[in-house]
């Protein structure tokens, strides 16, 4: 008996590892590619959404069409988001924004995709607004703000008569 025949998962190789000759691998590898191009294509046509550096912490107002569409040339509803980023996620083009603001005393939370058409533009309305400029934020999700007193995340004043 060779020593050979042992190793019954043990095969010569003819030639190459054919490593992305798989139909599944090929597929992710293209749509990756697909992904990051269509993300790279959106980024230069948008600089009013991406040229601005926002960080956990910040406090932002975006500007979304809410009613009537992209394309729609009467009845269109812009609406201004105020809040402060409890977090980013960098998914290709699932990136988005987590942010919490204050309105009429009861917190809301929203998750906002960056890439969506509907996003017109990101301003900062005040960088590190959590701690008001005294001292750094050190974390990528702020989510510890949820059990804190509402009144930390308040972006938006009421208008009092």
């Amino acid at each position: 008996m060779s020593r050979m025949r042992l190793f019954l998962h043990y095969r010569p190789r003819k030639g190459k590892n054919p490593k992305f000759k798989s139909p599944r691998k090929r597929a992710s590898k293209l749509f990756h590619e697909l992904n990051r191009e269509s993300c790279e294509k959106i980024k230069k046509s948008k600089p009013a959404v991406f040229g601005v550096g926002v960080d956990p912490g910040d406090a932002i107002e975006i500007e979304m069409i809410t009613k009537g569409g992209v394309n729609t040339k009467n009845e269109r509803h812009i609406e201004r988001v105020r809040g402060v980023v409890l977090g980013k996620g960098n998914r290709g083009l699932d990136t988005w924004f987590h942010i919490r603001d204050v309105l009429f005393g009861l917190p809301v939370e929203r998750r906002i995709a960056i890439f969506s058409p509907l996003i017109k533009s990101v301003k900062i309305l005040e960088k590190n607004f959590v701690y008001k400029g005294k001292r750094k934020v050190k974390r990528a999700k702020l989510y510890f703000l949820r059990d804190r007193n509402p009144a930390v995340c308040r972006v938006t004043q009421s208008k009092r008569k």
